[in-house]
């Protein structure tokens, strides 16, 4: 009797289980109730697709991309800081250091990982106008790199902008000019 009695109790839980689930609104089979849809009426309701490992992963990945994004604008920033200082030190003494040079390098280094970083690769550029004086090319110098930070800047860290690209093959361009000048 005993026995009966327990496999009643056993079918009976059975049942009750098999109706709550069957109650229960159908998630995909890969899917998790996130903390949000466990309490109703607490914001909005959000499903993990995925193991929370996976979200992590996602999650850093995503921080690797902004962090890398942020880079690029810091780059340009500096790029455009460097010109500045390129043409007023030459404004300044009529004459291009070894300091001027080594800014210029470093300008040169920043333009192509700018380039690089936009989606762009090495390439034949060729620009208009080209100035034939020190000072004209430098404050073209000046005025292309300003366009590249901005261009940065405004550039989504997921778009793959050919005006920065072109930009900065036209501050690469200009920095080959100025070594000319230079040596």
């Amino acid at each position: 009797m005993l026995i009966l009695r327990t496999l009643l109790f056993v079918a009976l839980v059975a049942c009750a289980a098999a109706e709550a689930r069957a109650q229960r609104p159908k998630l995909p089979d890969n899917a998790d109730v996130g903390a949000d849809q466990a309490r109703p009426g607490r914001g909005r309701s959000r499903i993990m697709v995925g193991s929370p490992e996976d979200e992590m992963m996602a999650r850093q990945d995503i921080k690797a991309l902004e962090k890398d994004y942020q880079d690029n604008v810091e780059r340009a920033r500096e790029a455009a800081q460097l010109s500045t200082e390129i043409r007023d030190a030459y404004v300044h003494n009529k004459a291009f250091g070894r300091t001027e040079q080594k800014k210029l390098e470093r300008l040169e280094k920043l333009a192509r990982k700018i380039r690089s970083e936009a989606g762009g690769s090495d390439g034949d550029v060729t620009i208009e106008d080209v100035p034939s004086q020190m000072e004209p090319a430098l404050a073209r110098l000046t005025e292309v790199s300003d366009k590249v930070r901005e261009g940065v800047e405004k550039t989504p860290r997921q778009v793959v902008s050919a005006s920065v690209i072109e930009q900065a093959n036209e501050l690469l361009e200009i920095i080959r000019y100025v070594r000319g000048f230079t040596r």
